[in-house]
């Protein structure tokens, strides 16, 4: 049984390590994947802002160049028919320079309008204007390019560009944008250089502790200083991994929390029944030798008895009947003690409660002990509370003060000196019983109510019992919705107060 019970412990904590190395496992691989997915998230959603950005400002310049060529002061646009084309051809110059070479000539695909008379009405112009800033947008402004189309608008395009160049502010709006779209709320900052690559593996310095994500780095075109690189970098992908593994890591928490606590719950158990094994083995053990004894007396004085000479003899005749019954009793005495904590553990017993004068009871207890002990015993009775009553099962209240003043007689290595207070406490009547004994080690304590348990003294028991006395006192109070408090100390003495209700 006991190399059987090992090989299970061993079996169960094997077991319980290779599911949290396997956890482990799984959530370091699946860390490192999501870790893996930031990056590239990231990287996506920096993109992504860089272009947003650079859009922003293409924006902004496109409108500016638009009013700007609407500028009659300082262009003129004209319209020419071509005969072959059957369109006309829209001119964008300089003023006081209509016959300058740079001028912009161009004609449109889905429009072909003359000028209208009416100078106030403004809508070819606007029309072109508009559709010549997008080309210029598209043309130059997008590739990072101002071509000199004349001369005048090929100055303010490159004035405008430096004037609206790139700007953190206005890329951490755009990023911060595509950052929520992805559920991406890490803390970051931009590092902007002269010299750098659009790689990662180039123009950083990281340390072997730096844990930091560094995005690729993206040109900013900005000529003017040494802005000419820019990169995202994020303090740690923790928050990120975090919100996309905690499912995860709750489940993997949870199971192990359930397994540990079936593991616990299982080796609890089976060192309990190993524990009330061994208890039950000394049980056993005592009380066959207990049963022996009068067992014996029986059959000595039933077989001298059948001696003719006995039975002649009136004296001899009668004290082998005594020894008899005495040692029968005995045995009626131990086996009523059994029946009785196995009735009061299915709660079949039944209780019949009256009122009795608590004094009285314990003082006939108090005789009894000091009469029938084989050593002289000093017991001491006081009632310190305002009652002189209580409602309980007479002779449940006898049995339970009577197994404890056994046991304080009983353990007792000299004269035994017993203490018994009556106090109020709440709503119930404490008796409290206290004696000199040899007293109980902490680790016995709360378990000297358990059946069968006895404080171990090796292999020996000098004092004879089965386990059954403080076990009985237990299941008596909690028939009686009391309770019972124990409290000791080795080589000093034990306290046991009964709590019961008023």
């Amino acid at each position: 049984m006991r190399k059987s019970a090992n090989r299970f412990v061993v079996i169960c904590f094997t077991a319980m390590i290779a599911l949290l190395l396997l956890q482990v496992y799984w959530i370091v691989r699946h860390y490192r994947n999501t870790a893996s997915d930031f990056v590239k998230e990231v990287n996506l959603a920096f993109e992504d802002g860089i272009k947003k950005e650079s859009s922003l400002r293409c924006d902004t310049i496109q409108k500016i160049i638009e009013n700007k060529i609407l500028d009659t002061n300082a262009f003129v646009i004209s319209a020419k028919l071509d005969e072959t084309k059957k369109k006309y051809v829209y001119t964008v110059s300089d003023k006081g320079k209509e016959k300058d070479r740079f001028s912009s000539s161009f004609s449109l695909a889905e429009y072909s309008k003359a000028l209208p008379k009416d100078k106030a009405d403004t809508s070819v112009r606007r029309h072109v204007a508009a559709s010549l800033a997008e080309l210029l947008r598209e043309e130059d402004l997008e590739n990072h390019v101002v071509y000199y189309r004349t001369q005048k608008l090929g100055a303010f395009m490159s004035e405008q560009a430096k004037r609206y160049q790139f700007d953190t502010v206005r890329l951490r709006s755009a990023f911060n944008i595509y950052l929520q779209q992805r559920n991406i709320n890490s803390p970051y900052h931009f590092v902007v250089k002269k010299n750098d690559s659009t790689t990662n593996s180039k123009g950083i310095e990281k340390t072997s502790k730096d844990q930091s994500v560094y995005t690729k780095a993206f040109a900013t075109y900005r000529y003017t200083d040494n802005q000419r690189f820019v990169r995202a970098v994020f303090e740690s992908p923790f928050s990120y991994v975090l919100s996309r593994m905690w499912l995860m890591l709750l489940s993997s928490l949870s199971i192990m929390l359930i397994v540990s606590a079936c593991m616990i719950f299982i080796l609890k158990n089976l060192f309990k029944e190993k524990r009330l094994s061994a208890i039950k083995n000394d049980f056993i053990s005592n009380i066959t030798h207990e049963f022996k004894t009068p067992i014996a007396t029986v059959a000595v004085a039933i077989e001298a008895l059948t001696n003719p000479l006995i039975r002649s003899d009136d004296d001899k005749y009668k004290r082998y009947l005594l020894h008899a019954k005495t040692e029968i009793e005995r045995l009626n005495v131990l086996v009523d003690k059994v029946l009785n904590i196995s009735i009061y553990e299915d709660g079949k017993s039944s209780l019949l409660k009256e009122e009795i004068i608590f004094d009285e009871k314990i003082t006939e207890l108090i005789s009894l002990h000091e009469l029938s002990a084989d050593k002289r015993v000093r017991i001491h009775y006081e009632n310190n509370s305002s009652l002189k009553s209580i409602k309980v099962d007479k002779t449940q209240f006898q049995h339970a003060l009577n197994n404890i003043i056994d046991n304080a007689v009983k353990y007792s290595l000299h004269e035994p000196l017993i203490r018994i207070t009556s106090v109020e406490d709440r709503h119930f009547l404490a008796i409290k019983i206290e004696d000199n004994g040899i007293g109980i080690a902490e680790k016995d304590v709360e378990a000297v109510f358990e059946k069968f348990y006895r404080v171990s003294t090796g292999d020996s028991h000098p004092v004879k019992g089965y386990g059954l006395g403080l076990n009985y006192v237990k299941q008596i109070m909690n028939q009686h919705n009391g309770w019972c408090k124990i409290e000791s100390k080795l080589t000093v003495g034990t306290t046991i107060t009964l709590g019961w209700p008023v």
